[in-house]
């Protein structure tokens, strides 16, 4: 039977969601008790917010029984802040991220994202009580910010932004299953200090937004869960927002633009995160960030056919890449340079069509970027297949395809498998041996997954 636990703001959406099905249903409490095994009671406790549903199995019911889909009753509506009242502050609670860890399992989507949201309603309480000027509802703990129970001083706080900088960097080549505990968990930790940082607080508001962002790369690009990256993008802004960091927030609308365009398959709101970007990136930026957000607007303008303004972005980030690096870490995530530069180039003039110019560009972005690149080098790897196949090279095609499917193997990276197969379809169209072998490898890794 269920137990009294504090109840947050995810927990009573997931209540108004049961309660307004239920009655669609045109069920009583006590009749839908009586189908999910709980009683008249029990049910009211859950849809006045006394009470949260704390197992996944029991959501899995309830959701059988009113006939909706699980992701609806655990999913978080973009806008979601939005709704809350702003008057109200409901009281903050430091419980730790590992709200159910027996409903933690990597590689089932729902039972993922049911753990992997909870955790992020706990990392945004923080932020909230974080913010400047807020005085009411604070617990003890969190007042040791204005007062002198500090546990962090400036050399560990230079440890952390080191570890989170190492989880960014590793993101290159590892693969989407292994970097997401330990990422999260780095986020958990971070979380944990925020409240008592003290002067470091701002810093480590800021690691928390990189975090942020990590989180929804792998969540909304790798594993193809834009449901779940969602509430990490918000994480990242609010926290660029509190600690005024243009530069997290110009990375993080970035990475909402590759969301938007590919997770959401819309290219005009890619472009429009990607334009928003750049409007934020001020003097001061890192130049290495301003180029890739350069690049990134020339993708999307590649995507809807706009080869001028993407020619102009490609020559405005080339120019970037040569001003002085100032001292102080970049907060990218993978890598980026002139390497990498001239596989967006090579990329963009493939999606303008013009393949023959992308074939050659791409070739020799692929002798230039190092091995370690792996998620780079599969783009590349695709690219240059798609722009193959388009030119009916397909022996080279596939063999470039299938070079992108060994890495895909160590990456797990969605997208990039999507993109192979949908390039299979195009090549089954005129039976091949090429296509065949394509096939082959492709059906391999997809059951592997």
């Amino acid at each position: 039977m269920g137990h009294m636990v504090v109840v947050d703001e995810h927990d009573r959406l997931i209540a108004q969601r049961i309660m307004e099905s239920r009655r669609r249903r045109g069920l009583s409490q006590l009749e839908f008790g009586s189908l999910i095994g709980r009683s008249e009671s029990w049910v009211s406790k859950v849809e006045t917010g006394v009470m949260r549903v704390d197992s996944l199995a029991l959501l899995r019911t309830i959701a059988t029984v009113l006939r909706v889909e699980l992701s609806y009753l655990i999913g978080v509506e973009s806008d979601q802040a939005e709704k809350r009242g702003h008057g109200s502050q409901p009281p903050m609670t430091l419980q730790h991220l590992l709200i159910d860890p027996t409903g933690w399992d990597i590689c089932d989507l729902e039972r993922r994202r049911w753990f992997l949201v909870q955790s992020s309603a706990t990392v945004t309480s923080v932020l909230h009580h974080l913010r400047p000027g807020i005085e009411e509802g604070l617990t003890e703990r969190l007042s040791a910010v204005k007062g002198k129970s500090v546990r962090l001083d400036a050399d560990t706080v230079h440890g952390l932004e080191q570890i989170v900088s190492g989880f960014r960097q590793s993101y290159r080549s590892a693969s989407a299953h292994c970097l997401l505990a330990p990422a999260h968990g780095t986020l958990n930790l971070l979380t944990e200090f925020a409240a008592e940082a003290g002067a470091q607080c701002d810093r480590v508001v800021s690691l928390i937004g990189q975090m942020g962002t990590l989180l929804a790369t792998v969540l909304g690009l790798d594993l193809d869960d834009p449901l779940a990256a969602k509430p990490y993008i918000t994480i990242a802004m609010r926290a660029a927002q509190q600690v005024n960091d243009a530069e997290l927030m110009a990375f993080t609308l970035g990475g909402r633009a590759f969301l938007a365009a590919y997770g959401n398959k819309d290219a005009h709101a890619g472009l429009g995160f990607a334009d928003a970007a750049l409007d934020t990136a001020r003097r001061g930026i890192h130049p290495r960030t301003h180029a890739w957000l350069l690049a990134v607007t020339s993708e999307m303008h590649a995507s809807l056919g706009q080869e001028q303004e993407c020619q102009r972005r490609l020559a405005q980030a080339e120019i970037h890449l040569t001003h002085a690096a100032p001292d102080r870490r970049w907060i990218g995530i993978g890598s980026f340079g002139g390497d990498k530069l001239l596989a967006y180039r090579g990329g963009d003039l493939m999606r303008l069509g013009r393949y023959q110019d992308a074939q050659a560009i791409l070739a020799q972005s692929l002798a230039c970027l190092d091995p370690s690149l792996k998620r780079h080098r599969c783009t590349a790897h695709i690219d240059l297949a798609e722009a193959l196949a388009a030119t009916a090279s397909m022996e080279d095609a596939a063999d470039h395809a299938i070079k992108a499917l060994d890495i895909i193997e160590q990456t797990g990276h969605t997208a990039s498998l999507q993109r192979v197969d949908r390039l299979h379809q195009h090549m089954r169209q005129t039976p091949s041996a090429a296509g065949r072998r394509l096939g082959e490898h492709l059906h391999y890794v997809k059951g592997m997954r």
